[in-house]
């Protein structure tokens, strides 16, 4: 297992490791600033500049928690569908929602791309953990976040969150914890994308298995 393991940690440059650790009078930007001036912490992407993770998605093994919907493949979605407003995930009996998604094999994520609902149903935060398949809404308020970034009420535009990339090797799995939207009764998300790298030695292994499995929203009608 030692030869396969994953490690990104090598291609994190001081830049990276510090990117969200400047301060202005004592506030650390985590995600998105509101300083009136543009940090780079979130940015509108016009392509994929960087590798997307979708292939190295376990969707059998994804979940959502308090959704209306049952299959997590209606919101995690192949970066040529990350504009595509025809399927969505919402919460059900209130604001708040997870998103557990599992990695086929470790990866190193990057960024993080959200489209929120319309009509203040977007999220206003998301706290993310890395390899903590336990998260629920029993402790997802106790357990100490990885990172937790807030989300601008924006239906228009499919928004790129910077991680803390130095927190975010090693990735098995990532669980996504929405715990209040801007006033809707229930919250809404369109897409989420991810953006990182994954070991040449398990990538051609990957790619392999993604090929020859069907993936669920391939079947839809």
């Amino acid at each position: 297992e030692e030869d396969i393991a994953m490690s990104c940690s090598s291609e994190a440059t001081e830049s990276d490791r510090h990117v969200h650790e400047h301060g202005h009078d004592g506030h650390v930007c985590d995600g998105h600033c509101e300083h009136g001036h543009d940090h780079g912490e979130h940015e509108k992407p016009d392509e994929w500049e960087e590798p997307s993770l979708f292939a190295y998605i376990d969707l059998e093994q994804c979940r959502l928690l308090n959704a209306q919907q049952e299959s997590a493949d209606v919101v995690l979605k192949h970066p040529s569908r990350l504009t595509d407003r025809s399927t969505w995930v919402e919460s059900d009996v209130d604001e708040e929602l997870i998103v557990h998604v599992q990695f086929a094999s470790a990866v190193c994520v990057r960024k993080i791309c959200l489209l929120g609902g319309e009509e203040d149903s977007c999220p206003r935060e998301m706290h993310v953990w890395i390899n903590r398949e336990d998260i629920d809404f029993d402790n997802a308020r106790d357990v100490p976040f990885t990172q937790r970034m807030e989300v601008p009420n924006d239906h228009r535009h499919l928004i790129d969150y910077k991680t803390k990339y130095a927190h975010f090797q090693n990735v098995h799995s990532l669980t996504l914890f929405f715990p209040s939207n801007y006033g809707a009764e229930t919250t809404k998300i369109y897409a989420l994308g991810f953006k990182g790298d994954a070991t040449e030695y398990k990538r051609h292994i990957v790619e392999a298995v993604y090929e020859s499995k069907p993936m669920l929203q391939d079947h839809k009608t």
